[in-house]
């Protein structure tokens, strides 16, 4: 996004510049929140950078990693082989 919107994206007469560091805290409390299984990542991700406007893609990308996460995940116990199973 930096390198195609050098200067930054122009909405309603106001520049928003385009942080690279906001995109891979993103990525990162995303991937941490996928395999902890955990949204509480997201939480800690914000205190930590104390920026309001990363809050929703953050929660967004760390609930979206989440069910990914917990749909590649294979089942472990018994009950959840056969409804596994049964589901397929």
């Amino acid at each position: 996004m930096a390198t195609l919107f050098p200067n930054g994206i122009l909405f309603d007469g106001i520049v928003y510049r385009i942080l690279p560091g906001g995109y891979a805290v993103i990525g990162a409390a995303a991937m941490t929140g996928a395999v902890t299984h955990t949204v509480s990542t997201a939480v800690i991700c914000f205190e930590l950078t104390g920026q309001i406007s990363h809050i929703l893609p953050m929660m967004v990308a760390v609930i979206l990693a989440n069910m990914v996460a917990q749909g590649l995940r294979p089942p472990t116990t018994p009950a959840q082989v056969t409804w596994h199973f049964r589901c397929i």
